[in-house]
């Protein structure tokens, strides 16, 4: 029987941080909310792994957390998320990477924001 090598997954995290610039609520033509960017990533990262990977490969990149703040009536200066990626190979961690930084660039440049990305192991 064919057994899945699970304890030979490869395990990472990304922390991103999104610099808008913030304001009050009422004149949101006046900042660049990080928020709708960030959104948006997640959604581009999910649908480049949709078509770039097949299915019977093992990978995944899960947004594990998400911080704007919490001021009331306030749009703030930054947004950041936490991935988690998964993978079997360095390949695959490799592809998972680039798929990540070329979305990260494509906000960037859509949303003229600014972007730090740190990875972990």
């Amino acid at each position: 029987m064919y057994k899945k090598n699970e304890d030979r997954k490869i395990f990472f995290y990304i922390n991103l941080v999104i610099s808008g610039k913030g304001g009050h609520s009422s004149v949101p033509y006046l900042t660049k909310n990080p928020i709708p960017a960030a959104f948006r990533l997640i959604q581009i990262i999910n649908g480049k792994l949709l078509y770039e990977f097949n299915s019977f490969q093992n990978i995944a990149l899960y947004p594990l957390a998400f911080n704007s703040g919490s001021q009331q009536n306030i749009i703030p200066d930054e947004a950041s998320l936490r991935f988690r990626g998964e993978c079997t190979n360095q390949e695959d961690k490799k592809q998972l990477l680039d798929i990540f930084e070329n979305s990260v660039k494509s906000i960037e440049c859509l949303y003229s924001l600014k972007t730090r990305i740190d990875y972990e192991k």
